[in-house]
């Protein structure tokens, strides 16, 4: 059945587009109401509203708001994502980050190793990144690692926890790599067990992680590709939640694109070949 296109007045998409910015920080950009349209027409017609005025009551009074927001998540957001993204970075992790954190814990006698991706869409980061800690050797032994995946979505979440991919995301890997870590199924490849056992998946706001991951000090924090959505106090605010969960000298990876150098001091960059990352600095 065709669906009507219902018309977004200005008025309504200010009103849609704070209520977003309010909710999750991300800033829906200006000319971008006919597109949103289109995607929220279909909603409207199934819950039987005539305009975006009255969605938008929907959204912030109705007890059926929490369930719609869920819905409304994905139309919103872009979590195209695939495993191995940006490579100079994971280098710099393996080749610097990880050996470092290594010698300063074993010289403090500890032997855990916690690592966040924030934003985690449907899971490739994460078991990226267990691929590459038990490809290094260094923490098999007697360490306690874990590997946490938090995004707002609870339907990219499911397809994290699934751990069930095609061929596409796969493309910037290593052959041996998927044939060691994941098993094929059809047309699909599944993660194994390995990858599983160190890795978890939570649904959580990056505006409020206090409650998400609450008790944890993480070593590395990955938000890659998430913070140029934000306008800079947002950028801010989420920063800070992460530096609220990182000790001094713990790790923060952004995506190529994104910067604290217009919102950030508590983080210092570090420079290297095709990478940039950056480290919490000490604390007065």
């Amino acid at each position: 059945m065709t669906v009507a296109k219902i018309a977004m007045q200005a008025e309504e998409f200010r009103l849609i587009r704070e209520y977003v910015a309010e909710s999750m920080g991300l800033v829906l950009e200006e000319g971008t109401h006919k597109g949103l349209a289109a995607k929220l027409s279909p909603r409207l017609q199934e819950l039987r509203l005539k305009s975006f005025a009255e969605y938008y009551s929907y959204l912030k009074f109705s007890p059926g708001r929490s369930a719609e927001w869920q819905r409304l998540v994905p139309l919103i957001t872009n979590n195209e994502t695939y495993f191995f993204r940006e490579a100079a970075q994971l280098s710099v992790l393996v080749q610097q980050v990880l050996p470092a954190l290594k010698e300063s814990k074993l010289a403090r006698g500890e032997r855990s190793l916690r690592i966040l991706s924030a934003g985690c869409s449907t899971g490739e980061e994460v078991y990226t990144l267990a691929m590459l800690l038990l490809e290094s050797g260094g923490f098999t032994w007697d360490w306690d690692v874990r590997i946490a995946g938090i995004d707002v979505d609870e339907r990219v979440l499911d397809a994290a926890r699934q751990g069930s991919y095609g061929e596409r995301a796969f493309w910037a890997t290593e052959p041996h790599l998927v044939e060691r870590y994941l098993k094929r199924q059809g047309d699909r490849y599944v993660v194994r067990d390995i990858l599983r056992k160190w890795t978890s998946f939570t649904q959580g706001n990056l505006l409020d992680l206090a409650d998400t991951a609450a008790g944890e000090q993480y070593d590395v924090i990955l938000c890659r590709n998430v913070l140029i959505y934000f306008a800079d106090q947002t950028v801010q605010r989420v920063v800070d939640n992460f530096g609220a969960l990182q000790r001094s000298g713990a790790y923060l990876f952004l995506g190529h694109s994104e910067s604290l150098s217009r919102t950030q001091a508590s983080y210092r960059p570090l420079r290297f070949p095709g990478a940039i990352i950056y480290q919490k600095r000490e604390t007065a």
